[in-house]
């Protein structure tokens, strides 16, 4: 006598199926924890070369000066350590606007930059003219604001000089990077005087270009510069952004600030 027996294969499909609904749960677990853990607590500062606030050494990548030591002591009133890098303002400014960065010192307050950037401060307020870098001798090129339209002007990418200048497109401008680019682009004659926001950085560079055939033209715009800090809007740290403020502030009310820069010697003014 014969028995039928049920017999039921398991189709390897099956098993592929299973392992791949398996993987995806274990993914989603990792996901979900993922996004419930606080996130770390760093801020990304990025640091450029504008002496002597701010000294970066290449060779050695070190970065010191006043406003480093600023922020990264009002950062620890707040829980919080600075993780800086060495970027040119113009891309510090992209990094602000998509948010790939959380702060970047001594950044110009103006309505359009307002569009996305949180602005922290003023620590201080600083007395700063505009001053027009022209070869020796060619001082009296430049005795008032018409006498720029006679000639090409090199300025440095996205900066902000005095809204006036800013605005005027009927001059003939010349961009570059930085302070170093800015340099050897008027040592080389393209262009025939240079907008000069920071004095001790330009002459820092021309000076490691050894090149001293400069002076400034008789023209000059008064100037005054509300001291800031620019937090991204986009920053996944802007819960703190008013706490870190507050800090700031209070900095700046106590003298600590002025008292970290006499440590440089130098005046927060």
């Amino acid at each position: 006598m014969f028995y039928k027996r049920n017999i039921t294969l398991s189709h390897p499909i099956n098993h592929i199926w299973f392992a791949l609904v398996c993987g995806c749960l274990v993914t989603i677990l990792f996901a979900v924890e993922a996004l419930s853990a606080p996130l770390p607590k760093v801020l990304r500062a990025d640091f450029r070369h504008r002496p002597p606030e701010m000294v970066l050494d290449e060779q050695h990548n070190r970065m010191t000066g006043p406003v480093k030591d600023i922020l990264e002591e009002a950062a620890a009133k707040v829980g919080y350590r600075i993780e800086w890098t060495a970027r040119p303002f113009a891309r510090s400014l992209y990094e602000l606007q998509v948010g790939m960065v959380d702060i970047v010192p001594r950044t110009i307050r103006t309505p359009e930059r307002e569009a996305f950037i949180h602005f922290l401060g003023p620590i201080a307020i600083q007395e700063r003219d505009i001053l027009f870098l022209v070869k020796a001798g060619e001082e009296a090129r430049i005795k008032s604001y018409e006498d720029l339209y006679k000639v090409t002007v090199g300025v440095k990418r996205r900066t902000v000089y005095f809204e006036r200048f800013d605005g005027d497109l009927a001059l003939n401008k010349v961009e570059s990077i930085d302070d170093e680019n800015m340099a050897r682009m008027f040592i080389m004659g393209r262009f025939d005087t240079m907008a000069v926001l920071d004095r001790a950085a330009i002459e820092s560079a021309l000076t490691q270009l050894a090149y001293d055939r400069f002076s400034y033209a008789d023209f000059r715009q008064q100037n005054r510069i509300e001291h800031y800090f620019g937090m991204s809007s986009k920053s996944p740290h802007l819960a703190i952004f008013a706490a870190l403020n507050q800090a700031l502030l209070e900095m700046a009310a106590s003298g600590r600030v002025k008292q970290i820069y006499h440590s440089y010697g130098l005046v927060a003014e």
